[in-house]
């Protein structure tokens, strides 16, 4: 049998940030799981716990969209692409993860 690598887009890097930005609690910290579909139906989950570091929070309870995240800092991190064979392998990178995190000002 032979085994495939899945390649992560741009694309899905940057739906998996999206995610993530969408679903925060807390403007500067995130736990939690995202899910996506990939480009052939595989299942592409992201597990964190992640702290946002941020220009500005003046009040650390609300979140402000204006308060642009500059760094992003991984407690732990796993992430696993599934197909219907099962677990594929991946080239998924958090480095380039981070950089669809980050907010350009």
């Amino acid at each position: 049998m032979k085994e495939r690598i899945y390649s992560i887009s741009e694309e899905e890097y940057a739906a998996l940030a999206v995610d993530i930005k969408g679903r925060l609690t807390s403007p500067c910290y995130f736990t939690g799981t995202v899910e996506i579909e990939g480009r052939d139906g595989e299942r592409l989950r992201f597990t964190a716990s992640l702290i946002l570091y941020r220009r500005s929070v003046p009040d650390i309870t609300q979140y402000d969209a204006h308060d642009t995240i500059y760094a992003v800092s991984p407690v732990w991190w796993d992430f696993l692409c599934e197909g219907d064979e099962g677990i594929i392998f991946d080239d998924f990178d958090f480095a380039e993860f981070r950089k669809h995190l980050i907010e350009e000002e």
